[in-house]
């Protein structure tokens, strides 16, 4: 939300400052009309989360009765797709599932030789002895972080980099969920961030831009993003204020 909020203000001025006109006013028939016919696939998370919490299924049967409702509308009010192309979605999850599954199996053994060679704690003694300050150490992992976002999408980065991050994260005595959100932000800027950002591409696909264009348009949305980054680096409460709420 820091983000958007920083990324809404400057479209806000860069609008103003270049006289770009808004294309269209807000019309509250559209929007009931627009909400009318997303019901269906707004309805996805009640039914995934409203599953959960009551205990009608577990986190893991969630995703089948995910996917199985996401067929049903797709194919049964949508009618985006035919039973043909069904078959052509699956085969292309089945790819993408299995290269998941090699990522998580490789990474299982990362963590496994990590953990008896003493690299991890190694890596905590080191830092421990180098006597440096919590905000500088942050800082560094940040701009790894940052670095290997940029070539490594954010799944495979997540789980081969945390069983080292962690135990440094822990020496620094950071809650480890505002450590998550950080690793995830960082993660998350790297993909759009030159010169290998994933959604760079996926961008140019969609929209049949040259590169040469879209790496200016990005430059401010990067340093914006890696501002909110550092705010949300060294203002823990910005992550954890809604913990005691909800636990």
């Amino acid at each position: 939300m820091l983000i958007s909020a920083l990324f809404a203000l400057y479209i806000y001025l860069h609008a103003r400052r270049n006289g770009i006109k808004a294309t269209g006013r807000f019309s509250l028939a559209e929007f009931f009309a627009a909400t009318k016919y997303g019901a269906w696939a707004i309805g996805a998370p009640v039914v995934i989360l409203g599953g959960i919490y009551t205990g009608i299924f577990s986190p893991t049967e969630a995703a089948g009765v995910a996917c199985v409702y996401a067929m049903f509308v797709t194919m049964a009010m949508y009618k985006e797709i035919t039973l043909r192309e069904l078959f052509d979605v699956a085969s292309r999850s089945m790819f993408l599932t299995a290269q998941i599954f090699i990522i998580v199996a490789v990474a299982g053994v990362y963590s496994w030789l990590l953990t008896i060679s003493g690299a991890a704690n190694a890596a905590t003694e080191y830092i421990d002895a180098m006597n440096v300050e919590p905000w500088v150490i942050l800082l560094v992992i940040n701009i790894f972080l940052l670095l290997i976002g940029t070539v490594l999408d954010t799944a495979s980065a997540i789980l081969v980099l945390t069983p080292l991050l962690v135990p440094i994260a822990q020496t620094l005595g950071l809650d480890l969920v505002h450590f998550g959100i950080i690793v995830v932000v960082n993660l998350s800027i790297g993909t759009f961030t030159p010169p290998f950002g994933l959604n760079i591409f996926v961008a140019q696909a969609v929209f049949k831009a040259p590169l040469s264009s879209i790496y200016p348009g990005l430059a401010p949305f990067i340093l914006l993003a890696i501002a909110g980054l550092l705010i949300i680096t060294y203002v823990p409460a910005l992550s954890l204020w809604i913990l005691p709420l909800i636990l």
